[in-house]
């Protein structure tokens, strides 16, 4: 009776074990348009490929390094944020 109960624990262990990677491999595409038509997962271009979770945010105005460069950017809404010393997307 123990090694019955003890193959229905191992049963089950295994079992989790097997949804939870099944989980992780969700997000294994080599399709941008397949894995951004998961809503678990996003693709990262820089990467090449599909990762779980939701994408890292990243400011596009980011990459002026140059006040001037950053507030003459109208198309992307660009301006220079004194404080941090960086070009920042407008919140307003």
């Amino acid at each position: 009776m123990r090694g019955l109960i003890v193959a229905l624990i191992a049963f089950s262990v295994a079992l989790g074990a097997s949804i939870a990677a099944n989980a992780d491999d969700e997000c294994k595409i080599g399709d941008a348009a397949l894995c951004l038509a998961n809503p678990h997962c996003h693709w990262a271009a820089d990467k090449r490929g599909c990762y779980p979770g939701a994408p890292q945010y990243d400011d596009a105005c980011a990459v002026h390094i140059d006040q001037a460069i950053c507030d003459s950017d109208t198309a992307r809404g660009c301006k220079w944020s004194a404080d941090a010393k960086k070009c920042e997307t407008k919140t307003n």
